[in-house]
C-alpha cells in the first residue's frame, strides 16, 4: 500500500508516541494513550494497526530495514584501497541512520532495553561484519580467531560502542565515531605495536 505524505506522518507521530509512553512506562501503553501522545485520532490508529503490539513491530521492521539499506556494501573496496580520510559509505551511514533515529535507538537500546529489537539488530550486524570481511583478500590463515568468534566480538564492540555514543548524547560527530570504530577493529586500542614476552 502506498502511503501519501499525511499518512507517513501520521506513522511517524504514532512511532514517537510509542517510544514516549514506553520511557514512561508500559503500563501507559494503551491505544487511546498513544492516539493522545500523538495527536491522532482512534480510527487513524486502526487504519494501520490493530493494536500496540502490532505498532511496535511496525516499528522495529521500519527501523531495522532502513537499518539494512544503510549498510548494504553497495562498492566493495579493500581497506588498502581507502585513503586516509575516506571512509567507508556503510560504517559512516550507520552512525548516520542511528542518529537520525536517535530517540528509537536511546529507548529501545538504552533505556528500554527491548529483546526482541537487540536481537534482530544484532543479526543484521552480524551480516554486515561477515560481509565486510567476506570482501576482504584475508586468507582463513591470516585470521586470529575462528571466523564465528571474531563476527560476534566486532558486533559486541558495534553494539557498546553505539550505546556509548547514545548515552553521552551523540556529543561526537558521525565521522568520528566511524572512523574510530574501524580503527579499532582494524587496529586495536594502542598506537603502538606490542610486543609479546615469548
Amino acid at each position: 500500500m502506498k502511503l501519501d505524505a499525511r499518512q507517513v506522518k501520521s506513522i511517524k507521530k504514532m512511532h514517537k508516541a510509542y517510544l514516549s509512553l514506553l520511557i514512561k512506562s508500559h503500563e501507559n501503553m494503551s491505544i487511546h494513550n498513544i492516539c493522545l501522545e500523538a495527536d491522532v485520532t482512534r480510527p487513524t490508529f486502526y487504519k494501520f494497526y490493530k493494536d500496540p503490539m502490532e505498532l511496535r513491530l511496525h516499528l522495529h521492521e521500519t527501523l531495522l530495514q532502513d537499518l539494512k539499506a544503510c549498510l548494504k556494501i553497495s562498492h566493495p573496496k579493500e581497506m588498502a584501497d581507502f585513503g586516509p580520510e575516506e571512509l567507508p559509505e556503510n560504517m559512516l551511514g550507520l552512525f548516520e541512520h542511528i542518529l537520525e533515529n536517535q530517540l528509537a535507538y536511546e529507548v529501545l537500546l538504552v533505556n528500554k532495553p527491548d529483546g526482541f529489537f537487540i536481537k534482530a539488530f544484532k543479526e543484521i550486524l552480524l551480516q554486515y561484519i561477515e560481509d565486510g570481511i567476506a570482501t576482504t583478500k584475508f586468507l582463513p590463515k591470516d585470521i586470529r580467531a575462528e571466523k564465528m568468534f571474531i563476527f560476534h566480538y566486532v558486533v559486541g564492540a558495534y553494539i557498546e560502542s553505539i550505546t556509548w555514543w547514545l548515552q553521552n548524547n551523540c556529543k561526537q560527530d558521525t565521522s568520528y565515531m566511524a572512523l574510530k570504530l574501524l580503527e579499532l577493529s582494524l587496529h586495536g586500542p594502542y598506537k603502538i605495536e606490542i610486543e609479546w614476552k615469548k
